[in-house]
């Protein structure tokens, strides 16, 4: 095993050679929903899964089935800041850190869309776009902090962040916001849109 990841029921993924069954549905709604963002230190929880849904609400419908999965790859890394990235790179001084991290999580994202059948679109600009979006509507609400505007435009879009939101009070509890990303998941599996692979435990399952 090249690089091998613990995980629950004693099994042992081998992040050099994901499976899909090592990222289904159950998987990633079940971690993407006990990560927090900002690292925790938000006054109340926000999980990572429910943040993935204010992106998928920003964004064209045609890129819903992306915006839900865009950080399906934090279960294996985590939800690294950029402040924690720049610092990492700074004290061991390696400037090439963000590149390597940028690389890693490309390589898990393209085990994640091809197991999902769904295209990666990270890059596109339109989701970048929501997910800058999201995050500073998030810094507003809940690390009371004003927005950095980049674009004259964010002003508007980041108060319609804000008002969805006001959308998820209940999915700020892990569960809930399991169950919210969960259920758009269902919502693009029934348009065809993406495929949840098998989970390894039949039972454990998103059906379709």
């Amino acid at each position: 095993m090249g690089i091998p990841f613990w995980t629950a029921g004693g099994r042992t993924i081998d992040l050099l050679d994901i499976r899909p069954e090592d990222v289904s549905a159950e998987t990633l709604a079940n971690a993407l929903a006990k990560l927090n963002r900002f690292s925790g230190r938000t006054c109340e929880p926000w999980p990572v899964s429910t943040h993935s849904v204010l992106v998928e609400r920003l964004c064209q419908p045609e890129l819903g089935p992306w915006a839900l999965l865009h950080d399906g790859h934090e279960i294996f890394l985590g939800d690294i800041t950029t402040p924690a990235v720049d610092l990492i790179a700074h004290a061991g001084r390696v400037p090439q850190l963000h590149d390597a991290i940028a690389s890693a999580k490309g390589r898990i994202d393209r085990a994640i869309g091809a197991a999902w059948g769904v295209p990666v679109r990270s890059v596109n600009q339109e989701l970048r776009r929501a997910d800058r979006i999201a995050l500073q509507a998030e810094a507003l609400v809940f690390l009371d902090t004003k927005p950095v505007l980049f674009d004259p435009h964010d002003d508007d879009d980041i108060d319609r962040a804000v008002a969805f939101l006001m959308d998820f009070p209940e999915a700020r509890d892990w569960r809930a916001s399991r169950d919210l990303w969960l259920s758009r998941v269902e919502h693009y599996s029934h348009l065809g849109w993406m495929t949840p692979p098998r989970a390894f435990d039949p039972a454990c399952a998103v059906q379709a």
